[in-house]
């Protein structure tokens, strides 16, 4: 398993679908999954939009 700083929201939104299955108690996991899919999506919005700035080649 990637560390959670490396995955991809993606990866994060699925390990958050199992987690429901498989422990769906697991309130810390829960969190650090959920924090760390915050903090990915928000790079990926960022890098979003400075790409959008760029010209046409």
């Amino acid at each position: 398993m990637k560390p959670l700083s490396e995955m991809t929201t993606e990866e994060l939104s699925a390990a958050l679908e199992a987690l429901d299955t498989e422990r769906p108690r697991d309130t810390a996991l829960r969190l650090a999954l959920y924090l760390e899919l915050r903090r990915a999506a928000a790079e990926e919005w960022v890098f979003e939009a400075e790409g959008d700035d760029l010209p046409d080649d």
